[in-house]
């Protein structure tokens, strides 16, 4: 594969939907007759090349937050005993700024370590004035306990400088629910 289409293939492998799709536009534009998994494979191969290692991208991460969060927003994060990530939470100085006027509605959920980091992502967002979803926070945490969800409702507590949200919407995970009621003291 010359050099040409490899470039072409890192450009466009975040923009086109599916492999299918990008290899017929490969195809086309350079006359070839390139498979969908010959071209899979490029993608796989380039995300290897441009993301590097997973446990050096995390300390990449946290060095990143702590550097954004020094321009007036807000970063926590903790290592377990053998130091190594176990949790974090950040906000920006814009979704603190829509924390003094969208906690309404605050929704709440966790994707499923679909992430670089293989760690459950957690996202809260909120509802502003247009009826638009908003970044509220985000974190990630090592694994969906009580504990860990106590830890981040606490931060973001402490982020929102003790304001109580109207509203929380979860899902039925019980562990983010007891993280909720314990931080926010909801009563059951």
């Amino acid at each position: 594969m010359n050099e040409n289409i490899i470039k072409d293939i890192d450009l466009l492998k975040g923009q086109i939907k599916t492999f299918g799709k990008l290899t017929k536009l490969i195809n086309t534009k350079y006359g070839t007759n390139f498979i969908t998994s010959q071209i899979k494979y490029q993608v796989d191969r380039l995300l290897k090349i441009n993301f590097g290692n997973p446990q050096k991208d995390a300390y990449s991460f946290i060095n990143l937050a702590k550097e954004e969060a020094a321009k007036n927003g807000f970063f926590q994060y903790k290592t377990n005993s053998s130091n190594q990530f176990d949790r974090a939470i950040y906000l920006s100085e814009t979704m603190l700024l829509y924390s003094k006027y969208f906690l309404d509605i605050v929704i709440v959920d966790a994707t499923y370590k679909r992430n670089r980091f293989n760690l459950p992502l957690i996202n809260v967002i909120g509802i502003n004035n247009h009826g638009q979803n908003i970044m509220l926070a985000f974190g990630l945490v090592s694994n969906e306990t009580s504990e860990a969800y106590n830890w981040f409702f606490a931060e973001l507590k402490n982020a929102w400088g003790n304001k109580k949200p109207s509203n929380f919407i979860i899902d039925d995970c019980a562990a983010m629910k007891q993280g909720i009621y314990s931080s926010f003291f909801f009563t059951l």
